[in-house]
């Protein structure tokens, strides 16, 4: 997805602002910025030492639903006892630290959602020491198996320390920054080498780095289950399309596919509950989940399994048992502060013990959730009659929380009084929710830089897009209060368009970045490269390019013409009847008929375009394809790029193939960069395509005969099922033509012997 860009000097003078409007409530962050300086209070993983650390944040690299990310620089630590670099933090080296909290209102819904109804609890690595330690204690015991089983530690990220972080209300890790990148999509003429993945050389095969990491995540399952891991192992699972990301190659290994791999990411984001599998992979794992008796997973380990993993490998454990007692510990206690009435059951009712230890991890929850205060969390832990109301009252849908916060919290209390009492507060109050909000929608890409110190400047403004438009998707929110940024939007495309159209050297070095990225990315090798690179300049491509543009051009046209039509026809019903039902129905009615028809505005502008080229080259063989399909509605978005496969198949299957991955990545997680879907669609629409046109190229004129006799039987069927006396018969007739003849016939009577024609000339 496309990057947002934001002001940070203007959320930085809004934050000051709401931390000056010295209010009864205190403000929580949701995320940190560049150039910010995080004071921790750190424990280090194993052995556990206290260290005060000090940390500058260079980048904030992302987040998802198990927290947020930052690229940061240790600049100071102190250690109770013992020197930092035994623990592995050097001052001057750079981290990713972690705070288990998503930055985004919908996320952290989303996930606490979904856990409560799994464990009906707060997310414990957020709230709980012993959840956060318990996670960040994993991969250190997976690196002791990691360098048996791959013959080297680094196989698995390190971890170094924990913390609590009391801007965010959440616990945290310091862990490795693993310089790397996910994998390159590489140009593969040989797939079918790649059907015995689980033991074939990677450098046998076309697509190295793929097999390679398909190879070292299975194998890092295979060893996760050994050590009774099944449900982190989630996190590498093959099959849930999402999981290829969370390893990555070093930088420091790039000559050898299988050298460098290492698994990054431990921390789940959701839990897995029967009634919502995410992802195809999701549906094995519930049913091996129900077969151990896992109703909801997250990251729950068998320990009986680790100790018999220790003991059959004692040179990788057997110094290291106080670190597999203190996992266990922590672990134990960790589920003890949940209710987990899939795994406690009946527990929950005899044992006091694990009641007033789940009351505690409750109320661990409602302490960061800023429900209840310390004071009012003492109360609670006692249980009694009423922490079971407080538990009750969070049932209840919008007045719940605020009931509990009224109840549990004496500064939320001072607030809601002030507000009432004292007109200053109030207004203090209004304007501090107003910057909060604006940042928010700021860093979100809702509104400009303009807009954000406006709201933040103007209460009454705020509670107007707040209670009309703030619900509303983002682009619709920033089209509405904002309608200068379409326009500039507009215009940038525009000037990108006529720039395209009329500057032959713009159109070359668009080119040629997208031929190098794609040797960046591996989608091309470097004699497919320097091949492609040399056809820039080539006349033809340059046509051809230009010709994509003018196409590029006509996209809004029919848009324009049949919301303007239909616009008038509903305008003129609305006029005659006064009925804004019939006024609706009547617009209706007119963009349905536009999308029916198998022609558009947009489609006969490109036609008249590309006939009018044809009239003033005196040219008709360099657009044989290209003229009769750019006539027609959809199909004709694609008649250059067609025309310029026939001559050029490898550049512009390329093309298709680098547009279907950037396409890809709009979807959200499963299209992101490095997962499985990418790699799909890439092989697909570019490798298979490939070697199904090398294939097919051998036969081509048997299956385009074939394919015309079987386009005009279909179609011959067709029209004598239909009746041409009425409207839908004729529709269908005329659509049932004019399909046969582009798709079927013109292919086998015109363009193949042109092209083949051309393409003998081109040999000779």
């Amino acid at each position: 997805m496309a990057k947002i860009e934001y002001s940070k000097t203007l959320c930085g003078e809004l934050i000051a602002r709401i931390r000056r409007g010295a209010l009864h409530i205190s403000y929580r962050l949701r995320r940190y910025e560049s150039g910010d300086t995080l004071k921790l209070a750190l424990t280090t993983a194993w052995p556990e030492v206290p260290a005060k650390a000090t940390f500058r944040v260079e980048k904030f690299v992302g987040g998802g639903f198990a927290g947020q990310v930052y690229r940061c620089v240790l600049e100071s630590i102190a250690l109770s006892k013992g020197g930092a670099e035994a623990h592995g933090l050097t001052m001057g080296k750079v981290y990713a630290v972690k705070i288990l909290v998503p930055p985004g209102r919908f996320a952290v819904m989303f996930r606490n959602l979904i856990y409560w109804i799994a464990f009906q609890a707060p997310f414990s690595a957020q709230v709980l020491p012993s959840a956060c330690r318990s996670g960040l204690l994993w991969p250190k015991v997976l690196r002791l198996a990691a360098r048996e089983v791959f013959g080297e530690a680094d196989a698995v990220a390190d971890t170094y320390a924990s913390f609590y972080d009391e801007n965010f209300g959440a616990y945290g890790e310091v862990r490795e920054w693993v310089e790397g990148r996910v994998w390159r999509l590489e140009s593969d003429l040989e797939p079918w080498k790649r059907r015995d993945w689980r033991t074939v050389d990677p450098l046998q095969t076309g697509s190295p780095e793929y097999v390679a990491k398909h190879q070292f995540m299975t194998r890092l399952v295979a060893m996760m289950h050994a050590m009774g891991a099944y449900e982190l192992a989630r996190q590498y699972e093959w099959s849930t399309f999402k999981s290829q990301p969370n390893v990555l190659k070093r930088s420091r290994s790039e000559l050898q596919p299988s050298e460098g791999l290492c698994a990054v990411d431990f921390r789940a984001g959701l839990a897995l509950v029967p009634f919502l599998p995410m992802s195809p992979g999701d549906i094995k794992l519930i049913w091996q989940g129900l077969r151990r008796g896992s109703l909801a997973q997250f990251d729950r380990c068998d320990f009986s399994k680790l100790h018999a993993y220790a003991k059959a490998h004692p040179a990788a454990f057997a110094s290291h048992q106080g670190l597999l007692d203190a996992l266990e510990r922590y672990d134990i206690a960790y589920r003890r502060r949940m209710p987990d009435i899939t795994h406690q059951g009946g527990r929950l009712l005899v044992d006091k013990a694990l009641r007033a230890e789940v009351r505690e991890g409750l109320v661990a929850g409602y302490q960061a959730a800023g429900l209840v205060d310390d004071t009012f969390a003492a109360v609670l832990r006692k249980g009694g009659f009423r922490f079971g109301l407080f538990y009750v009252l969070g049932a209840l849908p919008l007045a719940g929380r605020f009931l509990r916060q009224v109840w549990g919290q004496r500064p939320y209390r001072a607030h809601i009084k002030a507000l009432w009492t004292q007109m200053d507060y109030l207004r203090r109050s209004g304007q501090v929710s107003a910057a909060a909000t604006a940042v928010d929608w700021h860093r979100a890409g809702r509104v400009g830089e303009v807009h954000a110190r406006r709201i933040a400047d103007h209460v009454g403004l705020y509670w107007l897009e707040r209670l009309t438009v703030g619900n509303l998707p983002v682009f619709l929110h920033r089209w509405l209060c904002e309608p200068t940024t379409v326009v500039a939007r507009l215009k940038a495309s525009i000037g990108y368009i006529r720039r395209f159209l009329q500057d032959a050297s713009f159109r070359e070095a668009w080119l040629r970045e997208q031929i190098e990225s794609g040797l960046r990315d591996g989608m091309l090798n470097n004699a497919e490269a320097e091949v492609m690179l040399a056809q820039v300049k080539d006349p033809f491509i340059a046509k051809y390019l230009k010709s994509v543009g003018v196409h590029l051009a006509f996209l809004p046209v029919s848009e324009v013409v049949w919301v303007t039509v239909g616009g008038i026809m509903a305008a003129k019903v609305y006029a005659e009847t006064g009925d804004t039902v019939a006024a609706g129905v009547q617009f209706a009615a007119v963009v349905a008929i536009f999308q029916l028809i198998p022609i558009s505005p947009g489609s006969i502008c490109r036609g008249l375009y590309v006939a009018y080229l044809m009239v003033r080259e005196r040219n008709f063989k360099d657009y044989a394809v290209a003229a009769p399909l750019s006539f027609v509605k959809v199909i004709g978005y694609l008649a250059f790029p067609i025309q310029m496969a026939t001559v050029y198949p490898e550049l512009a299957q390329f093309m298709a193939g680098r547009w279907a991955t950037d396409v890809v990545h709009i979807i959200p997680v499963f299209g992101e960069k490095g997962a499985l879907l990418e790699r799909y669609v890439f092989d697909r629409l570019f490798n298979r395509s490939r070697l199904a046109g090398q294939r097919i190229g051998r036969h081509i004129c048997g299956l385009l005969t074939l394919l015309m006799v079987s386009g005009l039987l279909a179609g011959g069927y067709v029209l004598a099922q239909v009746d041409w006396h009425t409207a839908a018969g004729l529709k269908t007739r005329v659509n049932t033509m004019i399909g046969v003849v582009c798709l079927c016939v013109l292919p086998r009577v015109l363009f193949y012997p042109l092209l083949t024609k051309r393409n003998r000339g081109i040999s000779n």
